[in-house]
């Protein structure tokens, strides 16, 4: 027989089975989660219920009771067998597995910052209450971590697990108040330095993985991640935007995504705005968090709109029913016909064209670059998909087919007709008026010069003058 596992859930452990940092309440409640499957397969009742081959029906149905349903997350929330699995909260899984509460959350909280109401919160959180598909990829995740095996040449599509013989985890009793083995300093640092990359590209999670596996010492280690970021680290305003981030992270992995009423302070405006809007993600850009959503926007229209989480005011975000008559109309009716936007939608958008505000139009912009410059610095590197680089003779033509006053048209043409045909040229869809697009003209100057568009080549000329003026 496999050996048993009886390791309390300290945080080491949890850890380990975490798949990200613990200071992300999503994260430490998957850990703890997968510690009570792990807790269930390798006890006694899991040899007896199981064989040696188990798909995740077979699981399903010997840790569930029979009226359990798992596709959809209003029948799991709904379902009131006091017997299944799926009713038992964290807490009361901590209680049967014979785990002391007070001194768990004692040496939980000393190693990651969990405050008594997000921890009480955790507590009361039914922890199996999840759809199929999270169920799923937790046995798919304890196979990344080497505790279970996936069986091969197996009859039939299912995919079969196995139990492994010796499990990674130390099987040693372990006391919960355990030092990991990453000082409380080089934690931090970590959590610090990586933790916020969750939400970034998908390939910095991983390197942030990579890096958290080994110990790290100040002193010694030389992998460095500078992040251009508006909000200072440590400061209140930064403390709320983890906390909106966090409770956002929450509401998507529930699977119950309700709308929510923000209080944003409008920059563009210096106005208090309410809006009403449906979540969809978060993205880094810009130097700032951002919240895409699709509702009410500052400006009084539904649409798409970025919301930047240090101006969402607010001490938690007020979640609204889907009946409330502030939900506007479009907006409930996308949920009625079930389309609601998804992350793809906002995804999709960012790729059709250059820049952050991917809800505004899109126009084509022809860029020239001198020749020593573009070999240099432009050549090769991975602006936008739509960055795409042309000849002098297309440059002419673009700006013939675009520029519809016949004084713009020729003024630009004389000058594309000055400058050297050795020079490069590209062309981008870009989102007018978008401030991450002006401001990376703006950082190259006189290295780059805007061909087309006419009125964004006004507005940077405009803005060279007005510099000029002042150093002059």
């Amino acid at each position: 027989m496999n050996t048993l596992f009886t390791n309390p859930p300290h945080p080491k452990l949890l850890q380990q089975l975490a798949n990200g940092f613990l200071n992300q309440t999503h994260n430490l409640t998957r850990a703890i989660r997968l510690w009570a499957l792990l807790s269930w397969l390798y006890s006694d009742i899991g040899h007896t219920a199981l064989g040696d081959h188990f798909t995740y029906t077979d699981w399903r149905q010997a840790f569930f009771t029979e009226t359990h349903k798992d596709e959809k997350q209003a029948d799991i929330l709904n379902h009131q067998d006091p017997n299944c699995a799926c009713i038992k909260t964290t807490g009361q899984w901590l209680l049967e597995l014979e785990v002391p509460i007070d001194e768990w959350r004692n040496s939980l909280q000393k190693q990651i910052p969990l405050s008594n109401s997000d921890l009480e919160n955790l507590l009361e959180e039914r922890l199996f209450a999840q759809v199929r598909k999270s169920l799923q990829s937790d046995l798919d995740l304890l196979v990344k971590r080497n505790c279970l095996q996936r069986v091969n040449n197996v009859t039939g599509r299912s995919k079969y697990y196995r139990r492994v013989e010796r499990l990674p985890i130390s099987s040693q009793s372990e006391n919960l108040g355990y030092e990991t083995t990453l000082s409380i300093k080089k934690q931090a640092y970590l959590t610090g330095t990586l933790g916020m990359f969750s939400f970034l590209d998908p390939s910095l999670p991983l390197l942030a993985q990579e890096i958290s596996e080994d110990e790290v010492d100040e002193d010694i280690h030389r992998v460095f991640l500078y992040v251009d970021y508006v909000v200072p680290e440590s400061s209140p305003t930064q403390d709320a935007v983890d906390e909106i981030q966090s409770e956002l992270q929450s509401l998507w992995d529930s699977g119950q995504i309700p709308p929510l009423l923000l209080t944003y302070h409008s920059a563009h405006q210096n106005q208090i705005k309410e809006c009403v809007v449906y979540p969809v993600c978060i993205y880094f850009m810009e130097r700032a968090k951002y919240l895409c959503a699709y509702g009410s926007t500052p400006k009084g229209d539904i649409n798409w709109y970025k919301y930047r989480l240090d101006r969402i005011i607010c001490q938690r975000l007020e979640r609204l029913n889907w009946k409330d008559t502030r939900v506007p109309q479009l907006l409930r009716e996308k949920y009625e016909y079930n389309r609601l936007p998804t992350q793809k939608t906002v995804n999709a958008k960012l790729q059709e064209a250059w820049g952050c505000d991917f809800y505004k139009d899109k126009a084509l912009m022809v860029l020239r670059f001198e020749q020593d410059f573009h070999y240099s610095y432009i050549k090769g590197i991975s602006i936008h998909d739509k960055f795409t680089a042309i000849n002098c003779e297309t440059a002419a033509t673009l700006i013939k087919q675009y520029t519809p006053n016949p004084e713009q048209r020729q003024a630009i043409l004389e000058i594309l007709q000055s400058r050297p045909h050795t020079d490069a040229y590209y062309q981008v869809y870009y989102r007018v008026t978008d401030y991450y697009v002006v401001r990376w003209l703006r950082a190259l100057g006189s290295k780059v010069e805007v061909l087309l568009p006419w009125d964004l080549r006004q507005e940077m000329a405009l803005e060279i003058q007005n510099t000029w003026n002042l150093y002059k």
